[in-house]
């Protein structure tokens, strides 16, 4: 199992997260890339913490929006969506270029997860960004969704991710959380382990529904997003369960 944590979310002056410790017990890192979250510092920063610990690096794609930290809906164009994808891979490239490193992956962030997921209008404009600047690119998101089926239809390599710090309904459609909340680490380490064992999850209701996943995610905003990641790859460990990059599985 990959796990993937969204990181570079610090700006300026604000910090957020606690990146290197976090870095230290995880496969995968998903890097703002200076439209929800970071800037162009904290991006160089994130990615050669992602290298000293042998960390893959993905582009974690937002909306222009800051003071929403990319979790509020916008109306904007598929052609926008199209250009701002391009140019947040593109800046995020660059950190790893001279650092003798390659994109691994992108996920998109946020509320456009769910406006990918849900509308062909998105979800192609933003699947012609990725397929046009990097075929080989894995793209994380949530299995069976509309951007999955177009996907995997347009022959990209397609992880599915299950969200393990977030809460789901019976549907199967995770609960966005404007602020992140803490959750114990014992807690979410047992919902990783029933997804890497017994591919499923638990929902807000206490029913179990399928969660099949390539990979497991866990958010840097959380206030104890470090210990939370620690206690996963604990119990992955002690279970025997691989903790292996997407690209490497």
């Amino acid at each position: 199992m990959d796990i993937n944590v969204d990181m570079g979310e610090s700006f300026g002056r604000y910090k957020l997260g606690n990146d290197e410790e976090v870095m230290k017990h995880i496969t995968s890192a998903n890097v703002a890339c200076g439209f929800h979250a970071g800037d162009p510092l904290v991006m160089d920063e994130t990615v050669q913490l992602a290298k000293k610990y042998r960390v893959a690096v993905g582009a974690h794609t937002g909306l222009p929006d800051k003071q929403g930290f990319g979790r509020r809906r916008m109306d904007i164009t598929p052609e926008e969506l199209r250009t701002d994808t391009l140019y947040q891979l593109g800046a995020l490239d660059a950190f790893l270029k001279v650092r003798s490193m390659s994109m691994q992956h992108v996920k998109p962030h946020g509320i456009l997860y769910r406006m990918v997921a849900e509308d062909e209008r998105y979800a192609d404009a933003f699947l012609d960004a990725v397929s046009r600047y990097n075929f080989q690119l894995y793209l994380f998101v949530q299995r069976n969704t509309l951007i999955w089926e177009r996907g995997k239809k347009l022959g990209l390599k397609v992880a599915a991710e299950i969200l393990v710090d977030l809460s789901y309904d019976d549907d199967g459609n995770w609960v966005l959380e404007r602020k992140k909340k803490p959750r114990s680490p014992g807690e979410v380490a047992e919902r990783a382990v029933m997804v890497a064992r017994q591919g499923q999850i638990n929902t807000i209701s206490g029913n179990l529904i399928s969660a099949r996943a390539d990979t497991i995610c866990c958010h840097g905003d959380s206030p104890n997003a470090a210990e939370v990641v620690k206690k996963i790859k604990e119990e992955y460990e002690r279970l025997e369960i691989p903790l292996v990059k997407i690209s490497e599985s």
